[in-house]
């Protein structure tokens, strides 16, 4: 006998419904933990008000129409608009550019109910007092920022995922995973917003332990120090917190190097030039390769400020930074992406072209004259050149080096001290030693 004629028909359909009912929980699992299809700060258009937070159909028009009236379209993916406009202009992006404008732009633009809040990584995790802009958009209209067509042309040509009708976000986020990374400004590795490039599909940072080492205590395992938060020497970054060894920060150098690394050449149509290749994980040495910044660690001594000079971490030499350490993920106020504040220091690059601008990220944690107490003025680096342990050059051979003699014009910071580079400008009176 059919067993099925056996049982009723409502038992029949309860446990259908309860076997199916099952499935969708485990297929929609990641995107209603994600930010987007959270049931309660989730995506909520005001104008989509027959559907709950979260809904698909507050990005998705799945016949091109919403209650009977049509989006324009149709549109790749089902989206509402386009995905991006490919001749935007950099650094002046309108709502209308990105789709994900459309929402992440300022509280009276946006068409998320009650808008939304985004500020940049100083405030946000480094407890900055303000950080000027507070949404995605206008993060981007500033004085340095990621080129969204640059992010476009290179993962079209290069990340399998992607498509000419993707936005250019989706190449480090992916919006039906990633998590609400502010909602835990101490923890930001538990929400984390990024997905490798190379592995779209699962979210990058989210580990904490020893089986899942995707943290930035792992990325050189006990050679991160956290820098200060803003505000005080007691607490330090991500989000004013007593940890202070990368256990809870994603780990961003194994995410930004992903594509800022020495085998990917980045093409930036902003400066007219190749990008400077970072290479963060070579053990090179003086003589290097590697970025001291990155594994390949100082040998002799540092003239470094606090925490790093008296770490709570154990170590005087061979920290291995975060990027985010020193640079905004989006825009910044000052130039290459330098953040506004940096290991609890007010950061504001001058606009002057005097070549030695970049000095006033690089005191937030080196030791300048001031530091030493041997100058008034901020910004002069004789001492550390010099007369500090590990100084690169002998005092009082002035000519050797300085066009005007006697160390009276400075030479310009990043001759000598870019991502990787040494001190060749010098000619004969190199060193030979990576400089930064």
């Amino acid at each position: 006998m059919d067993v099925w004629r056996v049982i009723p028909l409502r038992i029949s359909l309860f446990f259908l419904c309860f076997w199916l009912a099952g499935c969708l929980t485990v297929e929609a699992g990641p995107y209603w933990r994600s930010a987007h299809g959270n049931y309660s700060t989730g995506v909520k258009r005001s104008s989509r008000t027959l559907y709950n937070t979260g809904n698909c159909g507050h990005c998705h028009d799945q016949h091109g129409t919403y209650n009977g009236i049509s989006n324009g379209g149709p549109f790749a993916f089902g989206l509402f608009a386009n995905s991006f406009n490919t001749n935007a202009s950099p650094g002046n992006y309108q709502k209308a550019d990105s789709f994900c404008f459309a929402c992440h732009t300022s509280s009276t633009e946006s068409e998320q109910q009650g808008g939304i809040t985004n500020e940049d990584y100083s405030k946000t995790f480094g407890g900055y007092s303000s950080s000027g802009k507070n949404d995605i958009l206008n993060t981007f209209n500033q004085r340095s920022y990621h080129n969204l067509e640059d992010i476009y042309n290179y993962a079209k040509d290069n990340l399998s995922f992607f498509s000419p009708e993707s936005s250019p976000c989706v190449a480090c986020h992916n919006p039906h995973i990633a998590k609400r990374v502010k909602a835990d400004s101490g923890n930001p590795a538990v929400n984390t917003a990024v997905s490798l490039p190379s592995a779209h599909d699962s979210l990058w940072g989210d580990g904490n332990n020893a089986t899942d080492k995707e943290t930035q205590y792992y990325f050189y395992q006990g050679r991160y120090q956290a820098p200060y938060a803003y505000g005080g020497t007691s607490r330090y970054e991500p989000g004013s917190t007593t940890t202070y060894d990368g256990t809870n920060l994603p780990d961003y150098a194994t995410f930004c190097t992903e594509c800022h690394n020495p085998n990917i050449t980045l093409y930036s149509s902003t400066l007219g030039r190749n990008l400077i290749k970072i290479d963060w994980t070579t053990q090179g040495g003086e003589s290097g390769p590697g970025d001291k910044h990155g594994r390949n660690s100082a040998t002799t001594s540092l003239s470094i400020k606090a925490p790093f000079n008296g770490a709570p971490i154990g170590i005087t030499m061979g920290f291995a930074l975060s990027c985010t350490d020193c640079h905004e993920p989006h825009g910044a106020p000052n130039p290459y992406l330098i953040r506004s504040e940096v290991n609890g220091t007010q950061v504001s690059v001058p606009t002057t072209n005097s070549g030695n601008e970049i000095g006033y990220l690089c005191l937030a944690c080196h030791k300048d004259d001031q530091a030493y107490g041997t100058s008034g003025t901020p910004n002069k680096w004789q001492q550390v050149h010099h007369y500090a342990d590990d100084r690169p050059y002998q005092p009082r051979q002035c000519g050797r080096c300085h066009t005007s003699g006697m160390g009276g014009s400075p030479i310009p910071c990043m001759n000598c001290h870019m991502h990787g580079k040494d001190d060749s400008y010098l000619g004969s009176s190199s060193t030979g030693r990576i400089c930064f």
